[in-house]
């Protein structure tokens, strides 16, 4: 795993140079326990939507008073409106390194702020640049600076998945990486989405699943009935679900 190559590489380094140094009294001791922490390998990684809790360790867009909350999600990414969380951008960062996708599916584009820095961080972080298409009815609100090489914005209405261009969705090379972020016809778009998806591929939803209600929590059976496994090393990775994607950091198997 890309994600652990870095810890793993500082403790073979540790263990070879500077054994002296491990232990509670070593002064590299501290960095060896995250070694000890950072197992993307662990086999409890993965798990069945059915077998998890819906507690979250703090609600990422409810925290202790309005104006931090605004903090929050006042964020701007080169000046346009990117309304996601610090936890999950640092979560997104994680992934696409990790991942490596060749295409990015956002549905939902808002200003275009968000697919930019979609756009901005798969051209540093991917060895082979990828594409990302953002999906969206309301494409006047797209800002004229939401522009990238690698970015395509597509006026669709998100309503009825007849409108999705099959003819794109099958020739976009994989992994995928699909970000739900548009709150229509969640299910009924990840049925569609999901006859294109392969073994390994990424599907986060995000915001609906902090209702955890009966459409979402059935919905959930869904996604687990098609082969979708919950990435714990997302959802966990600041607390019990510590994300606006509960339960929804879901990889096909």
């Amino acid at each position: 795993m890309k994600l652990a190559s870095g810890y793993e590489t500082f403790s073979k380094t540790v263990h070879e140079n500077y054994p002296d140094q491990l232990g509670s009294e070593g002064n590299l001791g501290w960095a060896m326990e995250l070694c000890s922490v950072v197992d993307t390998t662990s086999s409890d990684r993965f798990v069945k939507p059915s077998a998890r809790g819906w507690k979250s360790s703090l609600h990422p867009k409810l925290f202790p008073n309005r104006s931090t909350k605004l903090g929050a999600l006042a964020l701007t990414y080169k000046g346009l409106m990117n309304v996601k969380t610090p936890f999950d951008l640092a979560l997104y960062t994680r992934l696409i390194w990790e991942l490596q996708p060749r295409t990015i599916l956002e549905l939902g584009s808002l200003q275009g702020g968000s697919g930019l820095w979609f756009a901005d961080h798969m051209s540093v972080l991917c060895e082979d640049s990828g594409e990302v298409h953002s999906f969206d009815l309301n494409n006047k609100c797209i800002h004229e600076n939401a522009k990238h090489p690698l970015l395509t914005f597509h006026q669709v209405d998100l309503a009825d998945v007849a409108n999705f261009d099959e003819k794109l969705l099958m020739r976009l090379p994989h992994p995928w990486l699909v970000i739900d972020d548009a709150h229509v016809q969640i299910f009924s778009i990840f049925s569609h989405l999901d006859r294109f998806l392969i073994s390994g591929d990424y599907y986060v939803i995000e915001d609906n699943p902090l209702n955890a209600d009966k459409e979402i929590i059935d919905g959930l059976q869904l996604v687990e009935q098609s082969g979708f496994l919950i990435d714990t090393y997302y959802t966990d990775a600041f607390g019990s679900n510590l994300t606006c994607a509960p339960n929804a950091w879901l990889r096909k198997s």
